[in-house]
């Protein structure tokens, strides 16, 4: 159960941090499973930035529903403007997509998640694709 040796040895702060970051434990239960007191760890959390065990987790669906709404407010964007030039606009839609396609890969790793089809992707690449088309040709 304690990973810290009784021959003093320094305590697995590699394993204490997964396990506070992962809340797989509370910091208390940490604290006893590792033989290191609150003070210690709130010392090495802060020292090390480590995400807080109170930190709102973010879950894949939301930020692939965010990039959504951004890709869709950037396309928007890309369409009201007339006079400006494309390029700039057109590369961060690009990086947006990429950014999304990483999210989506990244769903469709974990268990329980189905896999965004490559005929999605496509779909919404070609739509992006005809979309700035049509700007270019105004």
């Amino acid at each position: 159960m304690n990973d810290a040796s009784s021959d003093g040895a320094a305590p697995n702060w590699a394993a204490i941090r997964e396990e506070y970051e992962g809340r797989k434990f509370v910091p208390a239960t940490i604290c006893k499973r590792y033989g290191i007191t609150p003070a210690q760890l709130r010392h090495r959390r802060e020292a090390e930035g480590w995400i807080s065990a109170r930190a709102r987790m973010v879950r894949r669906e939301g930020l692939i529903a965010l990039m959504m709404k951004v890709l869709d407010k950037q396309v928007r964007r890309l369409e009201m403007a007339v006079n400006e030039p494309i390029e700039k606009q057109a590369n961060v839609l690009g990086m947006s997509v990429k950014t999304l396609d990483k999210l989506i890969e990244l769903g469709a790793a974990q268990p329980n998640v189905e896999p965004a089809t490559k005929k999605d992707m496509t779909d919404l690449r070609d739509k992006l694709a005809k979309r700035i088309d049509q700007f270019k040709n105004r």
